[in-house]
């Protein structure tokens, strides 16, 4: 399996730019202006006294947050952020220009590898995911991509995060219930690695924390950044929206507001600890106004996360965004349509992490071997993003004059030097000729993916936790679940 760290090695800048500079300038004085005319809410006693202490107007909890306090706490804010895995390897740089992909968290509802059914998810399905992202050389990180919904509601996060841990080596993204189980969460963490300061000097987990839109901070998901931050763990603290129920309708309106929660988020941020590592951006969904459905899969969802890179990459600071999640509700044409435009369109655009790739029916349902089908969605992508190398060698006049006209470069050696890298290969769609499609028994794409993904979960095992990590995670969960 290729090593993860070459997803890191291989990334160009990417040539994609949504909107130009004086319309970034328009969004980001708007979004300013959102703070300081409208302000936002704010649930968090301790919040609420560090921005009236900086020089925020407070009233109660409505608090309205002045540009210049905006703009010093992005100065402040790390432009860099490094993520390892469970080993220690820090492999997962977020920085300008370095996409990486990941699955997302807590889906409801999965589609049965063997019965094709549909049905609850469960921390069964927790594991199998895990096992698959582990395998997939495509999946830079992992969120929990099912709910443990057969375990105790109180403790849920803690086994989804067991469950990723022993199943995945790769740097996790985690969602937490409130700020003792990330506590919790954390010092599990810290089990699998050897201790808090292994923890804090190679982070290898995430959180991921949420405002209400519109412009309300709660008491938890400020909370859980706070405690995250006493460990020096970093945390994505963004906003998911539906434009035209939560948001303004308009692309422009729905980022400016966005972003204003985002940059609210890093101002509480850098107020509770200078240089805190806080990531920005969000899901920025439509919602389709027949039905109120999240319309994942929609071109104005990806050209608004297009804008958010560029933004992100005007302040400096690492982004959060979406792809590869469908309205489809099976990996159909749809789907296929539907995750590979919004893929392409993040590579293009320099998105950091990009989560939530694999999510069918508009963020309810999973389905396993959808995951392999996106991970050569993502192969592709990353191909493209590239570019086209003009070397002196890939120019190839030498070769053209060695040919010469009506020659043949099948034979060559620069044909040879080269081909493996100028033409992509994929692991699952079909390039056969008809005759050997059909003498290999007319397999598709799916059929593919699902034999792939039942010999990872038959075959594929992450590389082992340290002694005691399994048990002392297990110790974490029960009292956990104890005091529920």
């Amino acid at each position: 399996m290729e090593k993860i760290i070459s997803n890191y090695e291989v990334q160009a800048t990417p040539f994609l730019s949504w909107v130009t500079p004086s319309q970034l300038e328009q969004i980001h004085s708007a979004s300013l202006e959102v703070l300081e005319r409208t302000g936002m809410i704010v649930k968090h006693k301790e919040a609420l006294a560090l921005l009236k202490d900086a020089g925020c107007r407070v009233k109660g909890e409505r608090v309205w947050v002045p540009g210049w306090l905006v703009e010093e706490c992005i100065r402040l804010a790390p432009k860099r952020v490094a993520v390892a895995n469970r080993l220690g390897e820090r492999i997962m740089p977020l920085e300008k220009n370095r996409v990486y992909y990941g699955t997302g968290s807590d889906l409801p509802f999965t589609v049965d590898l063997e019965t094709n059914e549909r049905r609850t998810a469960t921390k069964k399905d927790v594991v199998d995911a895990s096992k698959v992202v582990d395998a997939l050389a495509n999946f830079d990180f992992l969120m929990s991509y099912a709910i443990a919904s057969d375990t105790a509601p109180a403790a849920s996060d803690l086994h989804q995060f067991e469950a990723m841990t022993v199943h995945c080596s790769k740097p996790i993204i985690f969602t937490a219930h409130n700020p003792e189980n990330t506590e919790a969460l954390i010092m599990m963490a810290a089990a699998c690695v050897g201790g808090v300061e292994e923890l804090r000097a190679n982070p290898f987990i995430i959180l991921y924390s949420e405002p209400i839109s519109p412009l309300v901070h709660t008491h938890d998901g400020v909370g859980k950044m706070f405690k995250c931050f006493e460990y020096d763990i970093p945390v994505i603290y963004t906003p998911g929206v539906l434009a035209g129920g939560t948001t303004p309708v308009t692309k422009a309106g729905c980022i400016v507001q966005m972003n204003a929660e985002s940059l609210a988020g890093v101002v509480m941020a850098q107020l509770k600890k200078k240089g805190a590592p806080v990531i920005i951006g969000g899901g920025a969904t439509p919602m389709d106004m027949k039905t109120t459905t999240t319309l994942y899969g929609a071109p104005e969802t990806s050209m608004n996360y297009a804008v958010m890179t560029q933004l992100a990459r005007f302040y400096g600071l690492p982004n959060f965004t979406e792809a590869g999640c469908v309205n489809a509700p099976l990996p159909d044409l749809q789907a296929g349509l539907e995750a590979a435009m919004s893929i392409m369109l993040a590579q293009l655009s320099g998105c950091n992490l990009v989560h939530d790739v694999g999510y069918l029916e508009g963020g309810k349902t999973g389905y396993l071997p959808f995951l392999a089908l996106c991970d050569d969605i993502i192969s592709m992508a990353r191909y493209t993003g590239r570019g086209t190398p003009t070397t002196t060698d890939h120019l190839a006049v030498d070769c053209i004059d060695d040919v010469g006209p009506g020659g043949n470069f099948m034979g060559h050696e620069h044909t040879f030097k080269y081909f493996r890298e100028e033409i992509w290969s994929p692991r699952f769609l079909i390039r056969d000729r008809w005759e050997q499609w059909e003498a290999k028994g007319k397999t598709t794409p799916l059929e593919g993916a699902v034999e792939a993904v039942r010999e990872i979960l038959k075959n594929h095992s992450a590389a082992p936790l340290s002694d005691g990590a399994l048990e002392e995670m297990e110790r974490i969960i029960v009292e956990c679940e104890s005091k529920s």
